[in-house]
């Protein structure tokens, strides 16, 4: 599966109450809140924060909204806080009192009509674990009906860490319940059980993330709170059942979409595509082989020991599309104007590659790619270039590599195109087609499994995750298999015989090795080959198995000077050569629980509780 990246995001923010929130690392890991209703409708609250701290900091705070739920009723009332008590690292709980002026220990409380907030001073070190309880009351929260009492509290509204292991218990002040309903609506996955036996409800989640609400709508007997004085006149119960049946039904049925979508839509539309991909494929194919039976080279190369034709290495590479690196082009090239004698080599030490001297012979007969190959290394001045000069980054030689390589690439193209053997039109809709399929596939996929992800995650319907994984593996396959189809199209027959041929030139450069007749290959072919083999990756390996020939039949050929730098300087020459050549420029080619339920969704809940950490 298409790995996720996971962000790190730093936010500051500059809260209502003048708090400045420094974003640091902590965590919460575990919230705990206790509810107890009174018979007059006030909430008195035992919350329980647990902090893992990473960072230094000053201290906790907690924020709690005092709006009116839609519900109607009074505004929500501070009924102000009784206690606050800490324990750090596992230690006895502590008294926190409210602060003094210049206290690093204390409690402040600021509060408006809209909000209080109380910020609690306690120096905190790194890697400490506070545990924070707060008490404290909250009047209004219920509202006296005819019928019932109804409470619509957002209970979890604006923390700035996620919380994790979220456990809210709220208890009616008689058992056991006549009337008790619960419904919760939130973002995140949890469940509520209801109990009127023992006229308590229990919401539970893994987790409730950053800055995501949490909200309670419940109604019981009004019997519960005979004390209320937050009343409102009409029949609520009805309503409320109704409304929350409503979004059950919304619920459901988004989940039934999900599940039509994430089943049966998703997977068709992914299917048709996948077909699509493989039929693509197979018609690339069948158009392929049957080219090459009209070429007649539908045969698995053999063995070709002669070069089927010598127009130069950067030429053939371009010709065959080859793709072989800027560095191998440049030494390829340059191996093979030694080996034609255009290009000397002089050294003094041959345990001293590094002073190794390249210098212009000749230049009689030279193809216009050569001419430019030339003036890219040596200069208009044909000045020598000595081998570390090439790993220098900012020697002249490295510098013109980088500046004409330009005008060297399209030289070898123009010098490929005029005997081309590809087919560029069939080769150029072939190669359309292709990306156009693998656009639209790779995008199709993506976004299904995206998409499943999501409602995966929304729905909680586990089964998305396998359809999901399944659509990354077949999208993923046919991805590949349209990736490495060939869409080169060479003329017929002259084209696909020479790159047949050239096929068995290369393996035999790289079979070379298991050759038993050593005579198939001329001696006086050996620079060729040695030229050659760097286009193909096999210089090393024809090298080595050039130098045991040699030394097998008991011959000197001094007058090969490219192999003679391999018996000079070692068989990783070229490979070192190729790793140091300074050019970073492309050689381009050419062509929930019983009695409630659990949902997202909000109803206009009153309140909303926050916190975090300064």
């Amino acid at each position: 599966m298409k790995i996720i990246a996971k962000l790190t995001m730093t936010v500051i923010f500059s809260l209502l109450v003048g708090v400045k929130v420094v974003q640091a690392d902590y965590h919460i890991t575990n919230y705990q809140q206790q509810v107890q209703i009174g018979q007059d409708g006030t909430a008195q609250i035992d919350k329980t924060v647990t902090y893992h701290f990473d960072d230094d900091m000053n201290g906790v705070y907690l924020k709690e909204k005092l709006m009116r739920s839609s519900s109607g009723g009074q505004p929500y009332q501070w009924g102000g806080m009784q206690s606050v008590a800490i324990s750090k690292n596992g230690n006895q709980f502590q008294s926190i009192p409210v602060r003094k002026s210049g206290s690093d220990i204390g409690y402040v409380e600021s509060k408006t009509a809209a909000r209080v907030q109380e910020k609690v001073y306690y120096p905190i070190k790194a890697n400490d674990k506070i545990i924070v309880k707060y008490n404290y009351q909250l009047k209004n929260t219920v509202i006296n009906w005819d019928d019932v009492a109804e409470m619509n509290w957002l209970i979890i509204d604006d923390w700035d860490r996620p919380l994790k292991h979220v456990k809210i218990r709220v208890a009616l002040p008689q058992k056991p319940a006549t009337t008790f309903k619960g419904w919760v609506h939130s973002d995140t996955k949890g469940q509520i059980a209801v109990d009127k036996k023992n006229a308590r409800l229990v919401i539970t989640a893994p987790e409730v993330k950053t800055h995501q609400k949490l909200e309670l709508r419940t109604y019981f007997d009004k019997a519960q709170t005979p004390e209320n004085t937050n009343t409102q006149p009409g029949q609520r119960a009805k309503v409320i059942s109704q409304t929350e049946a409503q979004k059950t039904i919304k619920h459901n049925q988004k989940l039934h979409f999900m599940a039509i979508f994430g089943f049966l839509i998703i997977p068709i539309i992914v299917l048709v595509m996948i077909v699509l991909t493989l039929w693509y494929v197979f018609y690339m194919k069948t158009k392929l082989r049957r080219a090459k039976r009209r070429s007649g080279v539908d045969r698995a190369a053999v063995h070709i020991y002669d070069l089927p034709n010598d127009l130069g290495p950067a030429v053939i590479n371009d010709r065959i599309q080859q793709q072989a690196e800027v560095p191998q082009i440049i030494v390829a090239t340059l191996m093979d104007l030694i080996a034609r004698r255009k290009i000397t080599i002089t050294y003094q030490d041959v345990r001293d590659v590094s002073q190794a001297l390249y210098q212009v012979n000749n230049e009689d007969d030279l193809a216009d790619f050569e001419i430019s190959f030339m003036t890219m290394i040596f200069g208009k001045k044909r000045e020598p270039v000595q081998q570390d000069d090439f790993q220098k980054p900012e020697s002249r030689v490295s510098r013109r590599i980088r500046q004409k390589l330009g005008q060297f690439q399209h030289d070898v193209a123009v010098q490929s195109a005029k005997k081309a053997i590809i087919d560029a039109q069939i080769t150029r809709k072939m190669t359309h087609d292709k990306i156009a399929i693998l656009s639209v596939l790779s995008f199709i996929s993506i976004s299904a499994i995206v998409a499943l992800i999501v409602m995966a995650n929304y729905s909680d319907i586990w089964q998305l995750w396998l359809v999901a994984g399944a659509v990354l593996v077949l999208s993923g396959a046919s991805l590949v298999m349209l990736s490495i189809q060939a869409t080169t199209f060479f003329t017929e027959p002259d084209g696909f015989v020479e790159k047949w041929q050239w096929d068995g030139f290369a393996s035999m450069l790289h079979d070379i090795a298991k050759l038993d007749d050593k005579t198939v290959l001329d001696v006086q072919l050996w620079d060729k080959l040695l030229a050659y083999a760097v286009i193909f990756g096999e210089a090393k390996t024809v090298a080595k198995t050039l130098n045991v020939w040699a030394n097998d039949m008991n011959i000197s050929p001094s007058y090969l000077p490219v192999y003679m730098m391999y018996s000079s300087f070692g068989m990783n020459w070229s490979s070192n050569l190729t790793h140091h050549i300074q050019t970073d420029v492309g050689f381009d080619s050419n062509v929930s629980g019983s009695g409630g339920s659990f949902s997202g969704g909000y109803s206009g809940g009153g309140g909303g509780g926050g916190g975090g950490a300064f």
